[in-house]
């Protein structure tokens, strides 16, 4: 036991106590060991619960997919060592290398799996349910639907992207703690009609929120390859914004301002300011339209196509910068006006990321992908722009148009196409 090696606990104290153990067992009166230690003031609470959790993590860490393949009879030691030799080569799965080599089948890899995944469940919630810790009945209940949530989602249900998903969806739900086990396991049915539907809820978003930063080790290649798929990536609505050259921002909030910042954006330096200001075309105006920061060598202002109507400016479909042949508008400030001779686009339809992320996708700078949006009406955008510098966030903008269209929310995932 670990209290005896680490010498917390005499061999007679333990002794003594797993001989009281056995007459409260006698008498129908089962109790944990540490439980009997506590009582007979033997070991404090605290160095109990420390103990337990210390013991859980290291079989945590010990239930390797490697060794329940190889209590199951799956693999011999030999077959193990050798394919471990080979995991740590090429960084593949373990599970994926085994089927590659005909060692094991998908059936018994999957098996293990499931066997680690109830293994690392029990470890959890052996000390979390004695007398030391009360336990979450939130998240009891959060593991009781959790992997069929995933599947329904098409969610990956590797144990990174399965942990992250729990902890999300508890991190949105009021904990309710029990400390009394026979009152849960009398009362479970009740917190479940009570609460099983926001609990469910909360995974729901959670297993969407975790696919829209997938990690390359969760892809599914096969369904890459058999659709045509280069990767996933995270889609933001970019809404009418302008970018100011810092003349401008004088002109229009006053001789002694800068851009204040209000937000951090996603793009590294990249922030929206709490300066905004008024467009006036020649139909109307557009108010409370916000700055973004930093300011820019040459002022740049982007609409969608519903805003161009509405202020009756026509403004070419142009990537960022290109500024040729544009028109221009009229900007209000709480300093002044201004009037830009060029500068009002709607911004082409690109994808942030970089040279790392190029090697991933197989992308080009400055190639054209097509992409998949995952909104209520799926829609595929065509010819979207790659846009490649060493500092940037894996991330495509969309104007409001091209999102109300596809039914997408302010944060979504798309799908990358390899075009025809």
């Amino acid at each position: 036991m670990m209290l005896t090696l680490d010498k917390i606990l005499s061999d007679d104290q333990l002794k003594k106590a797993l001989q009281t153990q056995e007459e409260y067992r006698q008498v129908s009166v089962p109790s944990r060991l540490g439980e009997v230690l506590v009582e007979s003031h033997a070991v404090p609470a605290t160095v109990v619960s420390k103990t337990l959790h210390r013991q859980r993590d290291m079989q945590i860490r010990s239930n390797t997919i490697g060794q329940l393949l190889l209590e199951l009879g799956y693999v011999t030691k030999k077959q193990l060592d050798e394919t471990m030799e080979a995991h740590f080569d090429v960084l593949a799965p373990l599970g994926e290398i085994l089927v590659d080599r005909s060692i094991c089948t998908q059936e018994q890899i999957k098996k293990a799996i499931d066997l680690q995944t109830m293994r690392r469940i029990a470890a959890i919630r052996r000390p979390l349910s004695s007398s030391f810790d009360p336990m979450n009945v939130m998240e009891l209940l959060s593991e009781e639907c959790i992997d069929d949530i995933i599947h329904f989602r098409d969610g990956c249900s590797c144990d990174k992207c399965r942990a992250n998903v729990l902890a999300i969806a508890l991190n949105g739900l009021a904990p309710r703690y029990i400390s009394d086990m026979e009152i849960l396991v009398d009362q479970l049915a009740r917190y479940r009609e009570e609460f099983g539907s926001l609990v469910q809820e909360r995974l729901h978003k959670a297993v969407e929120q975790v696919k829209m930063y997938p990690k390359l080790s969760c892809r599914i290649t096969e369904r890459r390859e058999a659709g045509g798929i280069l990767g996933n990536t995270m889609v933001r609505i970019s809404n009418h914004h302008v970018h100011l050259s810092d003349h401008h921002v004088k002109q229009l909030f006053g001789i002694e301002n800068t851009l204040t910042k209000w937000k951090d954006l996603l793009q590294p330096s990249q922030y929206a300011a709490k300066e905004t200001v008024t467009l006036h075309g020649h139909k109307g105006s557009i108010d409370r339209v916000r700055v973004l920061g930093p300011a820019r060598t040459e002022s740049q202002v982007e609409i969608s196509g519903t805003d161009q109507f509405k202020l009756g400016v026509y403004a070419p479909v142009r990537e960022s910068g290109q500024l040729d042949d544009t028109p221009g508008i009229e900007i209000e400030g709480p300093g002044g006006r201004i009037s830009l001779d060029r500068g009002v686009i709607r911004a082409w339809r690109h994808i942030h990321m970089t040279p790392e992320d190029s090697a991933r996708f197989t992308v080009q700078n400055r190639e054209r992908v097509n992409v998949r949006l995952q909104g209520d009406r799926s829609t595929v955008l065509e010819d979207v722009l790659i846009r490649i510098t060493g500092r940037s966030a894996l991330e495509m903008h969309i104007d409001t148009d091209e999102a109300n269209a596809a039914g997408v929310a302010q944060e979504s995932e798309g799908e990358m196409l390899a075009r025809a």
